[in-house]
């Protein structure tokens, strides 16, 4: 009898070791990803929260073999862990990031039903850095949406547990302000303002009042009928202009960076959420309800300064034009710079004054007098793979500002943004032998 018990308590405790230091599967939150803006399912897309992760892996690389090996070597003590989900296709960080996810969700068991996971792969793409692969360290934004992908929060640098349990918290807290009092988006602007301000230290308050007294001045101009509403490229181009100077101090100050070499430590430094949580506290209240499906690059293209290319787009219109142009002559695309140079004027309207002789605005105009098509750099990258052209170097030495393809040629000439445009001129004029009445020698003139 004695023996009997003593063996039923050692079972008893052998089982009790086991469901301590053993995970258990069936209790183990289920978090899966899904394609990026999966339609959501269940009465109310509101109630849900959408986690999308955006990293600058290229979206074209075989990413199914598993993860980096750096990753895996950072990670290895938190594998072991994980279910058997190939994370490596959504991220260099998917893997901390999915079991970051999995500790919030049994702290918050009632949130397992309603949060979703997603990651789109946005970096520059071998297509355009000259088939080399970007030696950038990595960078990740983290974009908190509700079923209609509103953003709710956001994070640059991955959160640790305790952090992405606020962003929970804050995105609950902004979904009630968009439905209970969507009207009033000048309201809710003032009442996230209030909450950043209680995070925030005395130099980025006072930032933040500059940036809310500007927008009232605006506010009120357009109310007047004196101005238009700014596009969402223009309004987030100058909050990122106005919140750069102070973030570059407050980094500078509390990390010790000061030269120009240390813009790649504070990259590193970025893979985490701690620097720039007072930046996305300052940011929010002006962004939040961006409907992210349309503007999500914008966002990233502005932080990061490079272009943002993800993969999934439908380029067949392109590529028919593409090659229906080939057969027939020359022709010109002109490239979109991406959101971060788009206040730049393109053609130019001013030259340093040194430069006289044809302008830029001349060559554009000469340009469009043939088959003439302005494409992103997310066409290029799907023209580049599709009809296997050769690696672009979109940036160096400088932008590529056109493209002129013509039968005779297998490679497109490129054209740069600190060319001559009496070059692409020229180009355009030897392009046409047949007639070149449309394009006369330009007498010399001033650069407009």
């Amino acid at each position: 009898m004695r023996s009997s018990l003593l063996l039923a308590l050692l079972i008893l405790l052998v089982s009790d070791s086991n469901s301590i230091f053993a995970a258990d599967p069936a209790k183990e939150p289920e978090l899966r990803w899904q394609t990026p803006f999966t339609r959501q399912s269940g009465d109310d897309p509101t109630n849900r929260l959408v986690l999308i992760l955006v990293t600058n892996d290229d979206a074209f690389l075989d990413h199914s073999q598993g993860a980096k090996a750096k990753q895996a070597e950072n990670l290895a003590g938190k594998a072991a862990e994980m279910k058997p989900i190939d994370h490596s296709q959504h991220g260099w960080c998917a893997l901390e990031f999915h079991h970051t996810c999995q500790q919030v969700l049994q702290t918050r068991p009632e949130l397992k039903d309603r949060v979703s996971l997603q990651s789109i792969l946005a970096g520059t793409p071998s297509e355009l850095s000259g088939g080399n692969v970007s030696n950038s360290p990595p960078r990740v934004i983290l974009l908190v949406c509700d079923g209609f992908y509103n953003l709710l929060a956001l994070s640059v640098g991955i959160p640790s547990v305790d952090d992405l349990l606020t962003l929970f918290e804050d995105a609950q807290e902004v979904k009630t302000l968009l439905y209970l009092n969507d009207a009033n988006r000048t309201q809710n602007i003032a009442t996230l303002v209030q909450r950043s301000k209680k995070r925030l230290g005395r130099l980025w308050n006072l930032k933040l009042q500059e940036i809310v007294d500007i927008k009232e001045r605006e506010d009120a101009l357009i109310r007047d009928g004196a101005a238009e509403p700014a596009s969402s490229l223009i309004r987030m181009h100058k909050l990122f202009s106005a919140l750069q100077p102070t973030y570059t101090y407050d980094v500078q100050t509390r990390f010790g960076l000061s030269t120009e070499l240390d813009g790649r430590r504070l990259v590193i430094l970025e893979q985490h959420s701690e620097p720039r949580y007072p930046w996305c506290q300052a940011i929010a209240p002006f962004i939040t309800g961006m409907d992210v499906r349309q503007d999500w690059r914008i966002v990233v293209e502005l932080l990061w300064q490079q272009c943002a290319v993800a993969s999934g787009s439908d380029q067949t219109d392109l590529l028919t034009w593409f090659d229906e142009q080939k057969k027939s002559g020359p022709f010109v695309m002109a490239i979109k710079s991406p959101s971060h140079l788009q206040h730049r004027t393109w053609p130019p309207t001013t030259a340093p004054k040194h430069r006289k002789g044809t302008s830029w605005q001349t060559a554009h105009d000469a340009a469009t007098e043939f088959p003439f098509r302005t494409i992103t750099p997310q066409q290029l990258t799907e023209l580049v793979r599709q009809r296997e052209l050769k690696p672009l170097t979109f940036f160096s030495p400088s932008m590529i500002r056109y493209l002129l393809v013509s039968p005779n040629n297998r490679l497109p000439q490129i054209i740069r943004e600190q060319d001559l445009p009496a070059r692409f001129w020229g180009l355009l004029r030897r392009a046409k032998p047949a007639d070149k009445s449309a394009l006369q020698p330009i007498p010399k003139e001033k650069i407009r």
